[in-house]
């Protein structure tokens, strides 16, 4: 989304950096993984495709995508290039389409996907962290169209992120039993009144 081309978002333990160029190699290497093919139900792309992928995602007016980086190992890398450093920090990607509600055409949904790559790096607060700043982040900027409602879909089986997004405040919408699914909503009446949300403090950098 051209909204956040040029932002930064800073949190604890994660910086949410726009999806750029220089980030697809490593993307791309991601996303042969057979595990991360199936938690994201996703078919492989050629390199070439990746790039023409991350072009439309950076301009898409419905896409909202962030790269996740670990901000301690961001901080620590030895290399003075930024770039150097934001590879060497990448652990996934957090996004946020918005559609219409086919049920009422006068709201906004935000659907959200959180994707932390490597085990080791899940459980720490990373994702939790992740979403957390993009919530925030939306619901402060998308204006036009205003988000009114975000959900997440979440395999039946994957009980950590639907504990995650559970203790983030979502509340259970739906069975979608023809893809063994999910769905959990956040309505944005509720943000301001959740402490969660009220406490994290994060900034944003927009001469990213």
């Amino acid at each position: 989304m051209k909204i956040n081309r040029n932002t930064r978002l800073i949190g604890d333990k994660v910086i949410l950096v726009p999806y750029r160029s220089h980030h697809v190699l490593k993307y791309h290497s991601w996303m042969k993984i057979p595990e991360i093919q199936e938690l994201t139900a996703s078919e492989p792309l050629t390199l070439e495709e990746e790039y023409e992928m991350q072009k439309k995602w950076q301009n898409d007016p419905d896409k909202l995508t962030f790269i996740v980086l670990r901000k301690d190992l961001y901080e620590s890398c030895q290399s003075n290039d930024k770039i150097e450093k934001e590879i060497a920090s990448m652990i996934g990607d957090v996004n946020c389409f918005v559609s219409i509600d086919f049920d009422n055409e006068d709201l906004y949904l935000g659907e959200l996907e959180i994707m932390i790559v490597d085990k080791e790096n899940r459980k720490s607060g990373f994702g939790t962290e992740s979403i957390i700043l993009m919530i925030n982040y939306c619901h402060k900027n998308l204006l036009n169209p205003k988000v009114n409602e975000f959900i997440v879909k979440i395999t039946q089986e994957n009980e950590p992120s639907i504990k995650m997004f559970k203790k983030i405040g979502f509340i259970f919408s739906k069975n979608i039993t023809a893809f063994q699914q999910i769905e959990l909503k956040l309505n944005v009446d509720s943000i301001q009144e959740n402490s969660i949300f009220a406490n994290k403090m994060y900034s944003i950098d927009d001469s990213y």
